[in-house]
């Protein structure tokens, strides 16, 4: 059984292979991270415990199903690009959609079950305290994980 942070890496892995992984990126410099950053830089996604975090699916330990956040940000600065680009990683037919990154093998290389994936919600602006106040422009989704 892995451990809840190889299985954000590996989700977070997955993200950075699939949707930037190869010789000609589909999305330019995105940064991934397998845990909740403060300070991102744009264009960025970071995966961390959802709330709520886990919930039984049988008796016994260990037998939860647990529930992640992967949260997309990009930058304002040219409001129509960041737009695009998010707009682009919410769209389930889009080469660059996050949700199909995360399904494109749904058990993060044998570390898990199965994965699933919920959303995109709460598009709009992430402020970040790390970062002075900066206000990215993002959306979440929620990942189920079974182990």
């Amino acid at each position: 059984m892995s451990t809840l942070v190889e299985i954000m890496t590996a989700l977070s892995d997955q993200i950075r292979a699939e949707l930037c992984g190869t010789a000609d990126p589909l999305i330019e410099q995105l940064q991934t991270y397998p845990l909740l950053t403060f300070n991102p830089t744009p264009p960025s996604v970071d995966v961390y415990p959802a709330d709520p975090f886990q919930e039984g699916l049988a008796f016994g330990k260990g037998n939860n199903t647990v529930f992640l956040t992967v949260r997309a940000r990009v930058a304002p600065a040219d409001q129509g690009a960041g737009q695009t680009l998010l707009l682009s990683m919410m769209d389930p037919t889009s080469t660059t959609s996050l949700a199909q990154a995360v399904l494109s093998n749904r058990t993060l290389g044998n570390k898990v079950e199965r994965v699933d994936i919920d959303g995109p919600t709460n598009y709009g602006i992430f402020i970040d305290p790390g970062a002075q106040g900066e206000a990215l422009l993002g959306c979440t989704w929620r990942v189920r994980v079974m182990p």
